[in-house]
């Protein structure tokens, strides 16, 4: 099997993706990626052909601005500014990349992270099988109201009369990034297209869905081809193998564990870090904190004592032995805490995504929602101090962790796309499969 896989070069869409990479490669399948520069020796170490961005203008995660001046400045402006210039703004020229490719070698399917719009429009336009590798949770999609707007489910004529509200105030939210993507589509010959914004990143094929059903609403009913495959394991990250005995410099099981990270898009200290190094600082725990950034370790502040700042390590490693994650709500950072049954403190800001886990990590009972990015110190110690200790919330993260250990993860999820290139059709849950459906005329909204 030939399979092209697309993915953004963030690290937090990298990691999921290189882990179905590893398991294709492994067994003997031609995989190739495209992606940006940064992250070619990460993929060619796996045994992957890499293709990196080459008419779309590539970019570093660490230095946006230099790419995007306008996400120069930390805060909501820069995400959004990634969404508009570095993902529907290059991905006309992904195209252009992407088809040069494929006309050198065609592929049997293509695997596109839901940021990767270049990756999605190329699909379309060569009527190739293809698959959504979701590493975001879903807050688009479903017969419910949109997610962004944190309402319960709808009941009777009233709450179906609200959802159609609500989506009427989504789709004038999100009017100019649907312009910016039908104006993408425009160039590379492709229609409008009249679904709400984003809707149209999961294929109709077959969506792999990392996460499981606990973290997403009951109500939440999604297309047959969505397959829930629980946790990707990162593969070849080269990230230090750290234990908390020697970078905390204590015994974990003298005392609690309290691990702080901000993840890496969104990494100004003054957000989180620094709320929680002060906040922390005079309760019974040790605090390990991680920067986001390979080589920088500070923060802006002195560590208080009890805490010790590194730039990256293996959460592999770690979690196992911590007893709370205090993270900014990154989804990769939250399915690594859940997946080791730690309990967390959720401080989103910013994208909503962020904000839609941190309510969903606190609906199931496995964490506190701040409510909030920049949360004060007292917040972050009064919430470390309740999920300390009140033994619920670590029940519902380990009962999470069993649902997650559940699902199939990478091998899995190869097991579906193998399918989709045999099939040549939507691959549904067993009992479920149905017509193909067109790509760009439907409005769920």
């Amino acid at each position: 099997m030939k399979v092209m896989v697309t993915v953004v070069p963030l690290a937090g869409h990298v990691g999921p993706v290189s882990g179905l990479v590893a398991e294709l490669v492994g067994r003997g399948h031609d995989v190739r990626v495209y992606t940006g520069s940064r992250y070619r020796q990460r993929f060619t170490d796996l045994g992957a052909t890499v293709v990196t961005w080459s008419a779309a203008r590539d970019f570093d995660e660490d230095d946006l601005g230099a790419a995007f001046p306008l996400a120069r400045r930390p805060g909501p402006l820069r995400g959004l500014m990634l969404v508009w210039h570095g993902f529907i703004g290059t991905a006309p020229d992904q195209v252009r990349d992407l088809s040069q490719e494929l006309d050198r070698e065609p592929v049997d399917v293509l695997v596109a992270d839901p940021m990767s719009f270049g990756g999605v429009l190329t699909a379309e336009l060569r009527g190739l099988p293809w698959a959504t590798l979701n590493v975001l949770p879903f807050n688009q999609i479903g017969d419910s109201a949109p997610e962004a707007f944190h309402v319960k489910p709808a009941r009777g004529a009233l709450g179906r009369r609200r959802d159609r509200l609500l989506w009427l105030a989504y789709r004038a939210m999100t009017a100019p990034f649907h312009w910016a993507y039908n104006r993408a589509r425009s160039e590379v010959g492709l229609p409008r297209d009249r679904r709400p914004y984003g809707t149209a990143l999961l294929s109709d094929w077959l969506v792999l869905a990392t996460g499981c059903p606990g973290l997403d609403g009951p109500w939440l009913r999604l297309p047959d081809h969505t397959h829930f495959v629980g946790r990707l394991d990162i593969a070849g990250a080269g990230l230090p193998a750290a234990d908390p005995v020697v970078v905390a410099g204590v015994d974990p099981a003298s005392r609690p564990l309290v691990v702080v990270t901000q993840g890496t898009i969104d990494v100004e200290p003054a957000d989180l870090i620094r709320p929680a190094l002060q906040g922390l600082a005079d309760l019974d725990v040790d605090v390990l904190v991680t920067s986001g950034r390979r080589g920088v370790v500070d923060v802006g502040v002195p560590p208080p004592a009890n805490t010790r700042v590194v730039d990256l390590v293996d959460f592999r490693a770690v979690l196992p032995r911590t007893s709370v994650l205090v993270t900014n709500g990154g989804w990769g950072g939250v399915l690594a805490g859940l997946g080791a049954g730690v309990p967390l403190v959720l401080a989103a800001r910013g994208a909503a995504d962020k904000e839609y886990i941190a309510a969903r990590v606190a609906r199931a009972g496995a964490g506190i929602d701040l409510r909030g990015g920049r949360p004060r110190p007292a917040a972050v110690a009064e919430a470390v101090r309740e999920v300390l200790t009140d033994p619920a919330y670590a029940a519902h993260a380990r009962q999470i962790k069993s649902e997650l250990d559940r699902l199939s993860g990478a091998r899995g999820a190869a097991d579906l796309v193998e399918r989709l290139a045999e099939t040549r059709a939507p691959v549904g849950r067993p009992g479920d499969a149905k017509p193909h459906s067109a790509t760009s005329g439907d409005d769920p909204g």
